[in-house]
């Protein structure tokens, strides 16, 4: 890769990251109102159910081991987690948020957008790993050099060794706290969804 390339991922990474929290946006409502090839005969609930609850505690584990900077704007962590879920992969946070978009796109029986959920996935994600990893390697050196020698960025794998970090302890009520909006678009999302799937029981009410 070049390095007008990189320097041009990099900043694609940085703008992809400061707006992750609105960018799933315009796709989570495509689902929801999108009648467009659904596959009506399929058990969509309980793997769509399955994904976004795994999803979710992945997202859950991953900020009790991190505390409040899972919400940061800012050029990422100030200091290197390895236990947990991070020592499994690097992306906890992300690999949850595929989970959560995959069932969410299973549960809207728009099998067809399987596929684009990946790509969308690729095309905001890699940047974003690419410009933390960046600012992470200038911040934290060797070790975290050392760290993504052994656990892998994508596809988690069972650690190859115990770290010798100190164990932090998981602050779970604070974690609840912060994914409060997460969990609060969720739960929307399977309203809407309910409604989608039943529009009937809307005749109640009008």
């Amino acid at each position: 890769m070049s390095k007008i390339v990189h320097a041009r991922v990099l900043a694609l990474g940085e703008f992809f990251f400061r707006r992750r929290s609105w960018t799933p946006i315009p796709f989570l409502l495509l689902l929801v109102f999108c009648r467009f090839r659904e596959s009506s005969n399929v058990a969509a609930w309980p793997p769509g159910l399955a994904l976004i609850g795994l999803g979710e505690g992945l997202r859950l584990w991953s900020v009790a081991v991190i505390g409040k900077e899972s919400r940061t704007r800012g050029s990422g962590a100030t200091r290197l987690v390895t236990q947990g879920p991070y020592a499994y992969v690097r992306n906890p946070l992300y690999l949850g948020n595929l989970l959560l978009t995959l069932g969410a796109t299973c549960i809207s029986k728009l099998l067809w957008m399987l596929p684009i959920v990946f790509a969308l996935y690729l095309i905001q994600y890699v940047p974003i790993i690419l410009w933390e990893e960046h600012n992470l390697t200038a911040r934290l050196g060797p070790p975290y050099a050392a760290y993504c020698q052994r656990v892998p960025r994508w596809v988690p794998r069972w650690p190859q060794r115990a770290s010798g970090a100190a164990r932090l302890p998981y602050q779970w009520r604070a974690a609840f706290w912060s994914e409060r909006s997460t969990l609060g678009t969720v739960a929307l999302l399977l309203a809407f969804m309910i409604v989608k799937t039943n529009p009937a029981h809307l005749q109640q009410y009008f």
